[in-house]
């Protein structure tokens, strides 16, 4: 039985965020071709097979972090309306290897250097803190790629960190644009 995963983007213009100087730095540090507004924040969710979705939420078990805060791994609802979503397929070991790895990971501090230093070749790895004697530490695609390295759904020789914004761009040709609708209960008319 295959399982799905969702990877979860909130856009730099969405009104979910708050207005501040840090939402609005890390929507200049990237651009996109189409003049789009940039990706700023991703999320894991994890969904379990037949987990139904309603109408106008996505609902699971999410994996991220937040600036200064904790990897987190609890279940969440996702609106519809300020999400954008990719879905990937991948085998019950790989989901139960991806979850555990967020289990393991949750409560893990912010990668405050690395998120601001993502683009030079200095940046600190979510690893690199285990030298000080200190848990590793993440921003939010860092841990999304961590767990989809630890899965085998991303190769090893994928950067762990990069923007929110490249992360969204490098899945797009490997998973499918999903709007989270449980396209069962949707009946088509053709007139």
């Amino acid at each position: 039985m295959t399982h799905k995963i969702m990877l979860c983007f909130v856009r730099s213009d969405s009104d979910i965020l708050q207005a501040s100087w840090l939402n609005r730095a890390a929507a200049s540090m990237t651009t996109n071709d189409d003049g789009s507004p940039p990706f700023i924040h991703s999320e894991l969710l994890f969904c379990p097979p037949g987990s139904p979705s309603g109408t106008d939420t996505v609902s699971g078990l999410a994996c991220s972090i937040v600036y200064s805060g904790q990897v987190h791994l609890e279940s969440k609802r996702f609106s519809r309306k300020e999400w954008f979503f990719r879905s990937m397929e991948c085998s019950k070991s790989q989901y139960d290897m991806m979850l555990q790895f967020c289990q393991e990971r949750k409560g893990n501090g912010f990668n405050h250097l690395g998120y601001f230093l993502y683009w030079s070749p200095l940046r600190p790895s979510p690893t690199s803190y285990q030298w000080l004697g200190m848990s590793p530490r993440w921003y939010c695609s860092e841990i999304v790629i961590g767990a989809l390295k630890h899965g085998e759904i991303l190769d090893s020789s994928v950067s762990d960190s990069m923007h929110p914004n490249e992360l969204y761009k490098m899945v797009q040709g490997s998973s499918m644009a999903d709007c989270g609708r449980n396209m069962k209960d949707i009946s088509l008319r053709f007139v």
